[in-house]
């Protein structure tokens, strides 16, 4: 009887699980995803409680921008810039792809800083000035690239092929006087160089999935 006292104690009363170690990214694999090529605002959304917002679709900034404004990393400088560009409908690459000219001579800082941080294992953005360009981030907060749904390809042909697409998801909090408690989530993915004419260092095109 006191054998079964004690099975049956222990399989209704089960130790907890242990909690699983946070996922931590390589700095080398986040910096070749990000510096490797332009970023693409895919993205955007503000959520109180239960409630979600698009902020691409509140925010004339956002809308206006994302078409022609796109982020440049550079990691171990540790500030993100902009080039510049424009859509043009997709003709060339199968499947569902954007497809941009981009303007990859000059870009141009947003006030936007970044920071690897070791111990965590993922990238920080912080904004050391707004501009009128990607007001994203409230000066004074922290936004971290999210470690678990980070997903990187390497090529233009497996991006094309895998059925999770590359992607780069930053998160900040903030405290709203007059929403509350308020998250921010910022969906970026890259864009692959296709064609470039040859002999000119000034435009390229590029396609995001």
């Amino acid at each position: 009887m006191l054998a079964a006292w004690q099975f049956g104690c222990s399989k209704d009363n089960p130790k907890p699980a242990p909690e699983p170690e946070p996922v931590k990214l390589n700095r080398d694999s986040v910096s070749y995803a990000l510096q490797g090529r332009p970023q693409y605002l895919a993205e955007a959304y503000r959520f109180v409680g239960k409630d979600s917002v698009d902020l691409l679709k509140l925010d004339t900034n956002y809308a206006k921008y994302r078409n022609i404004v796109f982020f440049s990393f550079y990691f171990d400088e540790g500030y993100i810039n902009f080039w510049t560009g424009s859509q043009f409908p997709n003709t060339e690459i199968p499947g569902d792809a954007k497809t941009f000219s981009l303007e990859i001579r000059v870009d141009r800082p947003t006030g936007l800083r970044s920071y690897w941080e070791e111990e965590k294992g993922t990238l920080r953005v912080e904004s050391d000035r707004m501009t009128d360009y990607f007001p994203m981030i409230i000066l004074g907060k922290k936004a971290y690239l999210e470690t678990s749904s980070f997903v990187h390809h390497r090529t233009l042909e497996a991006v094309k092929a895998a059925k999770v697409k590359s992607r780069a998801v930053f998160i900040y909090e903030d405290d709203d006087p007059k929403l509350g408690k308020v998250k921010y989530k910022i969906i970026l993915k890259p864009m692959y160089e296709y064609y470039r004419e040859p002999n000119q260092q000034w435009y390229a095109n590029f396609a995001v999935f």
